[in-house]
């Protein structure tokens, strides 16, 4: 199982600041909603060899090597916060469910992640969603997209939900409404600038 070592295009990550001398980084959080009977459907699009199933019992160092293909590009670090053993009962809680793309060669394409009783309305949680640098730019994103919100919509669930923000790809906020989703609220938060706390790993200039 390997991921391919690359990098989003360089105007992908323009828009992200600088670190600051203090380590904080100030993000705009949109918080987004798609209740089923407004939910469109991406328009049918060819995958390739790219599948999806579903990590039935997901390994820390999976999940791991996931979020970190993923996200680093977009700053996540939250997740590397967490102990083995704090990931491990997140990972194994019975409302959580990963799926994992790879192409043809298993390597690794993107996943999502979903927690089914995040809200008291019934309505799903995509916790995490995303493709590795190697598969962007490749439309494989409204398919993705697609395939994790019919997953999340299969149990009856009366609503969508996630959030992004501004450290995240320049066109997820659009991507995200084109199919149905809506803005509910924003949040101005300031988070720790993991390019500051593990320069060595989130590198600046990023490419």
């Amino acid at each position: 199982m390997t991921t391919r070592p690359s990098s989003p295009a360089p105007e992908d990550l323009a828009h992200q600041p600088p670190p600051r001398p203090d380590g904080a980084l100030l993000v705009t959080i949109t918080y987004l909603d798609l209740p089923r009977a407004v939910w469109r459907r991406a328009p049918p699009a060819d995958p390739g060899d790219v599948t999806i199933s579903r990590e039935s019992t997901p390994s820390v160092a999976l999940y791991r090597e996931l979020y970190d293909a993923v996200g680093r590009p977009w700053l996540w670090y939250e997740r590397r916060l967490l102990t083995d053993a704090e990931l491990a009962a997140l990972l194994n809680a019975p409302a959580h469910e990963l799926h994992v793309a790879r192409d043809g060669q298993r390597t690794l394409a993107g996943y999502f992640e979903l927690d089914f009783a995040a809200y008291d309305d019934g309505a799903v949680e995509v916790v995490f969603f995303g493709l590795t640098p190697a598969f962007l730019g490749r439309r494989l994103g409204a398919w993705f997209l697609d395939r994790t919100l019919e997953r999340a919509f299969s149990r009856g669930a009366p609503a969508v939900r996630l959030n992004t923000n501004t450290l995240d790809h320049p066109r997820a906020l659009t991507n995200y409404r084109r199919l149905g989703f809506q803005p509910i609220r924003r949040e101005e938060k300031s988070l720790r600038d993991p390019r500051v706390l593990w320069p060595e790993l989130y590198r600046w200039p990023p490419v």
